[in-house]
């Protein structure tokens, strides 16, 4: 799916008074496929045709399981743990610099933006490594575990 998709589903979204049904659409999920959507969350098919038709409302822990859906996070287990923890932190730590860019001037937002951008690109990068061969830490990625480290222990890793 293209950004501009993505862009087009979620203003569409935006106009739909069912959450779930939104929720639905700004996942690219169409409405032969509230099953499929509602299996995603851990919701029986059934059910999702019930939430879709707004039959019911949604409760908290299947709008938690919807947000973990859309932000790609796996399914909690121990072994996944770590990882969803390394998100949370990244996630913390953009959100705070994104937080206070947006308090400050356009050079700020620009410099959170170039930011992002590396972070994203290191994570692939790390990602698509570790996939291909066992090799080194570099010291750019050992760079990044530090932060994550230290933003995990509450420390600015400087």
């Amino acid at each position: 799916m293209t950004a501009t998709t993505e862009v087009i589903l979620v203003a569409d979204a935006d106009n739909e008074t069912n959450d779930f049904r939104a929720w639905m659409k700004a996942m690219g999920f169409n409405a032969k496929q509230v099953g499929q959507a509602g299996e995603l969350i851990g919701m029986a098919s059934a059910m999702a045709g019930r939430t879709g038709r707004s039959e019911r409302e949604l409760t908290e822990t299947e709008r938690l399981a919807m947000s973990a859906a859309t932000a790609g996070l796996p399914a909690w287990s121990p072994e996944a743990a770590a990882e969803i923890e390394a998100i949370r932190t990244l996630y913390t730590m953009l959100k705070r610099e994104m937080d206070q860019a947006g308090a400050g001037s356009g050079a700020e937002v620009d410099a959170v933006k170039t930011t992002r951008a590396l972070i994203r690109s290191e994570a692939n990068r790390i990602a698509t490594e570790s996939r291909f061969e066992a090799t080194d830490q570099s010291e750019m990625d050992q760079a990044i575990l530090s932060l994550l480290r230290a933003a995990s222990q509450g420390t600015s890793g400087r």
